[in-house]
């Protein structure tokens, strides 16, 4: 019985701490690519449409860039955490822009992948121990 307990609340803190990876890694978006213009802009809205292709509910930023350009980008709505007014980056080249974020929903990123990933790697290495000392003293 208390084998099925511990089983369980492992299993709920492995789900939390996916989440929280996930989480991070869809926050950690911030990567310049060579060849491309880094180019700034602000969030002019944040609405939340079907998505045509896939069916899905998204979150669809609309962001003017310092150059007068619209540039529209898509946010899964579980994890879009930008808000209207908010200074983004983006990198264009030959007219082309892709949304990368900015450095304040990278940083909550880095600190999510860590809050997912760490106490991961401790149970894992708490059960190797474990294994280890059993197969010792066994």
């Amino acid at each position: 019985m208390i084998k099925n307990i511990i089983a369980v609340v492992f299993i709920i803190i492995f789900l939390v701490e996916l989440f929280f990876s996930s989480a991070g890694s869809a926050h950690r978006k911030k990567k310049k690519l060579k060849g491309w213009n880094v180019v700034k802009g602000k969030i002019k809205s944040v609405e939340k449409i079907q998505d045509e292709l896939s069916k899905r509910t998204v979150s669809e930023l609309t962001i003017k860039t310092d150059n007068g350009n619209t540039v529209y980008a898509k946010q899964s709505p579980m994890f879009c955490i930008y808000e209207k007014g908010e200074e983004v980056e983006l990198i264009e080249k030959d007219g082309v822009h892709r949304f990368i974020g900015n450095d304040r929903v990278h940083k909550q990123g880095i600190k999510e992948t860590l809050i997912g990933t760490l106490p991961l790697l401790g149970f894992i290495m708490i059960a190797a121990i474990l294994s280890y000392l059993a197969h010792v003293w066994g």
